[in-house]
């Protein structure tokens, strides 16, 4: 059985496949506006979607680690540093969040340039789709796009629903407030 997140990568390598009128497999490696190139051995195709979904994988799971990163210095900053200013905590979390996000966007583009380049060196030997066939290029599995696509929507919903839940519960049962002491009057 496989998981999920290995189930949605072979959705996102399947999308970057097409077949053409004739049925031969055609590979857009960069969108539906690049190149295509025609993938007509079997040896090619496992090839390419093996370093694809690997590049799909890698990048998933270093958005999905590096979100975390970003709010949890707030998150410890306002727990924690409750005697600290909050002019100091906001810098602090602006300064430490931003690190983490440029060095997560450098690994992206380090990984992206890696994956650009294996797959210009695989796609060298395929021949090219002209464009009077880009046109007419077919999905290969049109059900499992419209599956995709529920489920994702299924998951969106969910997700609403479930940050809806969280910023009510998060308001309802909120710390209360100490008392302000009485005001002291003189008595002269």
């Amino acid at each position: 059985m496989t998981s999920p997140f290995s189930r949605a990568m072979d959705y996102h390598v399947e999308r970057q496949f097409r077949r053409d009128p004739g049925g031969r497999l055609v590979f857009l490696p960069f969108g539906s506006k690049g190149k295509a190139y025609f993938v007509d051995s079997k040896s090619d195709e496992e090839k390419i979607r093996s370093v694809v979904k690997s590049y799909r994988g890698r990048s998933a799971l270093l958005s999905f680690l590096v979100y975390p990163c970003i709010y949890i210095p707030s998150f410890i900053l306002n727990v924690y540093g409750s005697g600290t200013p909050l002019r100091s905590k906001l810098t602090l979390s602006i300064e430490i969040s931003s690190f983490v996000l440029l060095a997560f966007l450098a690994l992206l583009w380090r990984l992206w340039g890696v994956h650009k380049e294996t797959v210009s060196g695989l796609t060298a030997s395929l021949s090219e789709v002209g464009t009077d066939l880009r046109n007419h290029l077919s999905e290969i599995s049109p059900a499992a796009s419209l599956r995709a696509r529920r489920l994702g929507l299924v998951c969106l919903s969910a997700g609403i629903l479930l940050i809806g839940l969280a910023i009510l519960a998060a308001t309802r049962y909120a710390r209360p407030k100490p008392a302000c002491p009485p005001e002291v009057t003189s008595s002269n």
